[in-house]
């Protein structure tokens, strides 16, 4: 059978700062259903200055070390259940590396989307990205979404990025976000980018000689645009009962400038991508296109995953 992509599970990672709490209000755009489950996970990292000498002083530290994070996951599951009244909340805090720790709960829990906050785009913004929600959007199992603060009228409507090429996971990003609950007035672009093709030549003896004809290159933009058409095309037929508001560009150029600029111009409210299974040359590829927009969108970026068809789970 098909798989789910139902969001049921949804742990919220949370570090007390202005930008997690912005993720958690976000997630009212994230088309949730009105029921599930969710988990706040609180992550102390401070390490005491002075190691414990009896087991009373571990268990004193330990508690001491672990009280701010219990703050900061019991503010942020207030406003969770505020703003979702019928799902269930708890809160968890645990000890140890940030990114290993949300990690390890994912493994334990299978959450069906991971939220975290993102810091944004100055130098020490991309610092924290590279630590810790880099490495959670590299190697959870399931959709990680970074969350950012919508500068945005109620009454506008919410605005979905969605790139999407030639490859399965496209198709999986689609099937995910047909299964959310989205507003009628929702608008969604779906986007293609091309790549670039050049004039290439190479100097031999002094002289400039041509090794791709010009027409040669224009037809191969016009195979890349026809074929890019084609993908959409077909993805959008696979959902024709989606309830929202479609629209699609084919675009040349890199895709991580195309979705950057259509993100900041349009403007976006979101931008969701698929990824490949997380191996070899594919993460590459996640570090070199997701990452670089994660880090510099200026709205909401989620990352979705495949799942096994069988049980609607991600992959192993």
């Amino acid at each position: 059978m098909p798989a789910d992509y139902t969001v049921r599970k949804v742990l919220v990672a949370t570090d007390g700062s202005p930008a997690s709490f912005a993720a958690i209000s976000d997630l009212v755009h994230a088309g949730l259903p009105p029921e599930g489950e969710a988990v706040v996970l609180s992550i102390a990292d401070r390490v005491p200055l002075f190691p414990p000498r009896t087991p009373e002083e571990i268990l004193y530290l330990e508690d001491a070390r672990l009280a701010v994070p219990r703050h900061w996951a019991r503010s942020a599951a207030d406003i969770l259940r505020r703003r979702f009244p019928q799902w269930v909340v708890r809160e968890e805090t645990r000890a140890g590396a940030p990114a290993r720790e949300i990690l390890n709960f994912a493994d334990e829990w299978s959450p069906d989307l991971i939220v975290l906050g993102s810091h944004g785009r100055s130098t020490l913004g991309r610092l924290f990205f590279g630590s810790v929600s880099r490495k959670v959007m590299l190697e959870a199992r399931s959709a990680v979404r970074i969350g950012r603060r919508l500068e945005r009228p109620d009454s506008e409507p919410l605005r979905i990025l969605v790139g999407v090429d030639e490859t399965p996971a496209s198709e999986v990003v689609v099937a995910a976000l047909s299964a959310r609950h989205f507003p009628p007035q929702t608008q969604v672009k779906l986007v293609t980018a091309t790549g670039v093709f050049e004039y290439f030549s190479s100097d031999i003896l002094g002289s400039s000689v041509a090794v791709v004809p010009s027409d040669t290159i224009d037809e191969l933009r016009r195979t890349a645009a026809e074929a890019a058409t084609a993908v959409q095309e077909k993805l959008l037929a696979a959902y024709p009962d989606w309830k929202v508001t479609l629209s699609r560009e084919v675009i040349e150029g890199d895709p991580k400038s195309v979705l950057l600029d259509i993100a900041e111009k349009w403007p976006a409210d979101a931008v969701v991508l698929g990824t490949r299974d997380l191996s070899g040359a594919e993460r590459f590829f996640i570090g070199s296109v997701s990452s670089a927009i994660v880090a510099h969108a200026p709205c909401t970026v989620e990352v979705i995953r495949r799942r096994d068809e069988a049980d609607g789970s991600t992959p192993s």
